[in-house]
């Protein structure tokens, strides 16, 4: 696979123009754009050079697209990820891997585990500098054995309303991100899942049926404890955080600043510069990474190292949340194709 390899981009929304930028970036190159929404299409085409398909089956068919990157609602990943696999492209598929866990473990069932493990999944904080550097500590034995680990993860708005109902729910759309850090940082499954949620940020968002504001405690096999916050308003900007202690010290992912300007005055005694606005301004560089480690582990053939299976793994932990939060009781876990325990 050459460098300038050209990629079927199947999406044309906010996270497909967010793929384009990153493919760019990559030294890959878009070659064809499909999105039913035609106009949407027909701009980012325009602003790519790329042709626009008139279906996604001819997209993902498209002699100079020797990739695949599938940026549209989470309801067609799993259909557009099978016949990606099928016309035996490199996938990469913006999370989550379904929009439920019963897709998910159809869409594993369908490709097969060997095939699932070479489908890249668009978990992209895993290669933000400051996070991968927190991991890279805590599994090198910087602070010992890892005790607690604490994530925060705060949006400096709430979404469109019009966007609640299809979104999943704040555990499927929002906290997947940190369920998969989780796993990735302790590198071992967890136990149990006990989930608080409500909606005080904005009403409406509850009686939309999802909640805004929300803190899960997750139970590791070896006891260590994952403590995640979420909130979908952040008053001072995208608040990315992520805290691991353990027996011999501590390590932080805190959150970049606009700039390295400090302020002195009586009305701000060293006060540094603001945090960063949100996802494209903390996370581009990130982006970019996670198409060349994509590109390169698929002219390589090896698997993927954040796949369908973690997709898998994440809408599980997402699905036992949902329900400690709906039944006020502790979910206990016993892996992904089982049925959950309360206690």
């Amino acid at each position: 696979m050459k460098t300038n390899t050209g990629i079927a981009l199947l999406g044309a929304g906010r996270m497909a123009q967010v793929h384009a930028a990153a493919i760019v970036a990559a030294g890959g190159r878009v070659a064809v754009v499909y999105d039913p929404a035609t106009a949407m299409a027909d701009a980012l085409a325009a602003r790519t050079g790329a042709r626009v398909a008139a279906t996604a089956e001819q997209a993902i068919a498209d002699a100079e697209a020797e990739a695949v990157v599938i940026a549209t609602s989470s309801d067609t990943h799993v259909e557009l990820v099978i016949a990606a696999v099928q016309a035996g492209k490199p996938v990469l598929c913006e999370k989550p891997l379904a929009s439920s866990l019963a897709d998910s473990r159809r869409c594993i069932a369908t490709i097969g585990e060997a095939a699932a493990r070479k489908v890249f999944l668009g978990f992209n904080r895993r290669f933000d500098r400051g996070h991968a550097s927190l991991r890279t500590a805590v599994h090198g034995g910087d602070i010992g054995r890892l005790e607690q680990l604490t994530i925060t993860s705060r949006d400096p708005l709430p979404p469109p309303l019009e966007y609640v109902p299809r979104s999943g729910g704040l555990f499927r759309d929002m906290m997947i991100h940190d369920f998969d850090m989780a796993r990735a940082v302790l590198r071992q499954e967890f136990v149990s899942v006990t989930a608080h949620g409500s909606s005080i940020i904005d009403p409406e968002i509850g009686r939309l049926g999802d909640i805004d504001t929300a803190s899960v405690t997750l139970l590791g096999a070896d006891g260590a404890i994952v403590t995640i916050l979420n909130s979908r308003r952040c008053a001072f900007g995208f608040d990315q955080r992520i805290e691991a202690f353990g027996s011999a010290g501590m390590v932080m992912s805190d959150n970049p600043r606009q700039c390295g300007l400090q302020r002195y005055s009586a009305a701000h005694p060293g006060t540094p510069a603001p945090i960063l606005a949100f996802f494209m301004e903390r996370y581009g560089d990130s982006y970019a990474a996670e198409i060349r480690l994509f590109l390169q582990c698929a002219r390589d053939g090896q698997d993927m190292p954040v796949n369908a299976y973690d997709g898998l793994m994440a809408a599980y932990l997402a699905e036992a949340a949902t329900l400690s939060l709906k039944q006020g009781k502790t979910i206990h876990l016993s892996g992904p194709d089982q049925e959950f325990h309360h206690g």
